[in-house]
C-alpha cells in the first residue's frame, strides 16, 4: 500500500478534528532522522525552582519496596484539568522534550505534572527497584496519591500525555482501568505499540544508531549504585549489545519471564488497545526510525474512536518540528485536550 493511500484511509484524527491541521515539516529538518535529531535543539526556560508556585513532590511506594518516586507540579491560573506527562525510555521528567510539552500545556492553562518513572531522574537515588514498560502499578500509585493527598491539584480532572515507551505504559494502564476512566483524555507520541516489533526494528540498518543510544541511556539508569541487582544481572546489562539483548538477558528473567517473547507479549499495549475507553490521540510518523509503521497501518482503526491515530508522512521519533518552528504534536495535544474537555458533561 502506498503512503498516500495509508494516510487517506487511516488518518482518522485529522479527518475527524477540523482543528488538527496537516503536519508540514520544517524545511531545514526534513526526514525521519533529522526530525528525530531536532529534539536536541529544544530550548526551554521552564524551571521548577523559578516557576511561580511550582513544587517537587514525592510519592512513597507501596509495601512491596521502600522506593520513593517523584515528580514536579507546575500550576496554571486557569481552571482546567491537570495534565500528567510521562517520559520515554532513557529519559526523565526534566528531559528537554518533556519541558517543551509542559510549557505549551501551562501556556494553554493546564496545570502540569512531569513524572519520573521509577529509578529515573531525581527518583534514582530513592529507588532500588527497576522500571519496566508494563509496570502500570506506578501510574496507579501516582493517581491514587493525587486523588487522596492532592485533591486541589486535580479538582478539575486529569488528562495525560506520554512519549515513546511511556506511551505504551499509559495505553496499557488505560486499558486496565477502562471501567474507572481516571483521565478525561490522553495522548501518545511515537509509541512502540508492539515492543517485540520495535526491538527487532531497532536492529536494522541505521536504526542501530538509535538502538545503541537507547541501550546506553537505559544501562546507565539500571546500573545506578543503589539498584537491587545481582552481580550476574549487572554483567548481563553490561554485556548487552542491543535493546533486544538487554531485554532477553536481563529484563525478561529479572521479571521472572521464561522468554523475551513472553515478556513482550504481556507488556505490549497493542494487545489491549480495544479495551481502552478514554478518548486517545496517537501520533505517529511513517519515517519514525524507532517504531515500525506496520503496527499502525495494519490495524483496522475505528473512525468513531475512542482511539484516533494521527499519521503523518514525516516527523521522525517524537520530533514533529513544523514549518513555523513549533512542535506540531504539542499544539495538537493542547487542542485535543480542549476539545475533549468541552465535550465532558
Amino acid at each position: 500500500m502506498e503512503i498516500d493511500d495509508v494516510l487517506q484511509e487511516e488518518r482518522f484524527a485529522i479527518e475527524s478534528f477540523h482543528w488538527l491541521e496537516p503536519f508540514q515539516p520544517h524545511p531545514l529538518w526534513r526526514g525521519g532522522w533529522m526530525q528525530t535529531l531536532s529534539i536536541k535543539a529544544i530550548r526551554s526556560t521552564l524551571d521548577v525552582r523559578s516557576h511561580p508556585g511550582a513544587v517537587s513532590f514525592e510519592v512513597a511506594s507501596n509495601g512491596k519496596s521502600p522506593d520513593t518516586l517523584c515528580g514536579y507540579f507546575f500550576p496554571s491560573r486557569r481552571q482546567r484539568p491537570t495534565a500528567i506527562v510521562f517520559h520515554g525510555m532513557g529519559g526523565h521528567a526534566l528531559s528537554k522534550y518533556m519541558l517543551s510539552m509542559a510549557e505549551r500545556l501551562i501556556e494553554a492553562g493546564y496545570p502540569t505534572i512531569l513524572w519520573n518513572n521509577r529509578g529515573a531522574g531525581d527518583s534514582a537515588d530513592c529507588c532500588t527497584r527497576c522500571h519496566h514498560p508494563g509496570n502500570t502499578d506506578d501510574i496507579r500509585l501516582l493517581v491514587d496519591y493525587l486523588q487522596h493527598e492532592r485533591q486541589e491539584w486535580c479538582e478539575h480532572g486529569l488528562v495525560a500525555a506520554a512519549f515513546s515507551l511511556g506511551g505504551n505504559l499509559l495505553l496499557k494502564y488505560l486499558a486496565e482501568q477502562a471501567s474507572v476512566l481516571p483521565f478525561h483524555a490522553a495522548v501518545s507520541i511515537s509509541t512502540p505499540l508492539n515492543m517485540e516489533t520495535t526491538s527487532r526494528n531497532l536492529q536494522r540498518g541505521l536504526n542501530r544508531i538509535f538502538d545503541r543510544y537507547l541501550l546506553r541511556q537505559k544501562s546507565v539508569e539500571l546500573l545506578r549504585e543503589n539498584a537491587d541487582l545481582t552481580s550476574e544481572e549487572c554483567q548481563a546489562i553490561r554485556g548487552a549489545n542491543s535493546v533486544w539483548e538487554l531485554d532477553k538477558h536481563f529484563t525478561a528473567p529479572h521479571l521472572n519471564y521464561e522468554s523475551i517473547t513472553e515478556f513482550y507479549r504481556d507488556n505490549s499495549a497493542i494487545h489491549v488497545l480495544d479495551s481502552i475507553r478514554t478518548p486517545t490521540l496517537l501520533f505517529h510518523a511513517l519515517d519514525d526510525p524507532v517504531v515500525d509503521s506496520d503496527v499502525f497501518t495494519n490495524r483496522d482503526w475505528r473512525g468513531e474512536g475512542p482511539l484516533y491515530p494521527a499519521l503523518v508522512t514525516s516527523g521522525g521519533h517524537t520530533g514533529f518540528l513544523a514549518r513555523d518552528g513549533m512542535r506540531w504534536h504539542e499544539q495538537a495535544t493542547v487542542r485535543f485536550f480542549d476539545a475533549m474537555s468541552e465535550h465532558d458533561p
